[in-house]
């Protein structure tokens, strides 16, 4: 089984950017912020029966810290200092982040209340966010669109794991299904393929005695000869077993192969995305 790559989580993310002093600044002091609200997501979504795993969980996470910068970014800049930062909960039960920014010496406060919005598609769950400030609005988005890019990067690595788990589970079951269809017996086959266990899954009804084929007038078929009655029902009998054994095992170990193929092919993009 050949074994996926991991991928970068926030942590990674966040000592790879390449500029933001401040909103780096921010995440960092909001990090126990941004696990409640993934909590709040996780439970929004529990609520109404949707399944959500560990990567909705981060990727969740990832999308919260996409908009939250969005929203600070768009009214500060680098070079601006955080003096403080206190984030609470409103009577409404939203997040609400209160910040003192100080730029060329001057006091400036930035407050954003978190409202959780999103459906029943895990992945368009987002916080809106309404902010509050008299800085003036800068409108910048460079660290933003960086996470967006990283977020993006994470949906398509793990499309292409989803797929090599895919295939490695479908490996899997074929490897059970050849071992279970190989340790049959050749009457065992012969009496499944009648009983249906075929391409078709019709039943079969048992061969006749040659008796049998005297009463249907059916004797004509076999130029009036038990011998070759007799020897046809052997090569049915054997043509059956070869099929079933065909489809049960052959078929199964050629899947099998593809499959390594197409889990090469699909390692190959993952380690060129990362």
């Amino acid at each position: 089984m050949i074994n996926i790559m991991k991928i970068k989580l926030f942590e990674e993310f966040v000592a790879e950017s390449t500029g933001g002093t401040l909103v780096k600044q921010i995440l960092e002091n909001l990090e126990p912020t941004i696990l409640e609200m993934v909590n709040s997501t996780e439970k929004f979504y529990k609520e109404k029966d949707v399944n959500f795993t560990e990567w909705d969980r981060e990727m969740t996470r990832l999308m919260i810290i996409y908009d939250m910068v969005r929203s600070i970014e768009a009214y500060t800049l680098p070079t601006d200092t955080l003096i403080s930062i206190n984030p609470s909960r409103s009577r409404k039960g939203n997040i609400e982040i209160f910040c003192k920014i100080q730029r060329a010496s001057e006091d400036y406060f930035l407050e954003t209340e978190a409202i959780i919005a999103g459906g029943y598609n895990i992945q368009r769950a987002h916080y809106r966010y309404i902010t509050k400030t008299n800085l003036p609005k800068t409108g910048r988005s460079e660290v933003a669109s960086e996470y967006l890019a990283k977020i993006k990067k994470m949906s398509k690595l793990e499309k292409l794991n989803q797929e090599v788990k895919k295939w490695e589970e479908r490996i899997k079951r074929n490897e059970e299904h050849i071992i279970w269809a190989s340790s049959l017996s050749d009457d065992e086959i012969y009496k499944r393929y009648k009983d249906g266990d075929n391409s078709s899954r019709s039943k079969y009804e048992d061969d006749p005695t040659w008796e049998e084929i005297l009463k249907r007038g059916a004797d004509k078929n076999y130029d009036f000869s038990k011998e070759k009655y007799e020897e046809s029902k052997r090569e049915y009998r054997e043509r059956s077993i070869e099929f079933w054994k065909t489809t049960n095992i052959k078929w199964k170990q050629q899947d099998n192969l593809t499959g390594a193929r197409e889990i090469m092919k699909l390692n190959k993009k993952i380690e060129a995305a990362v």
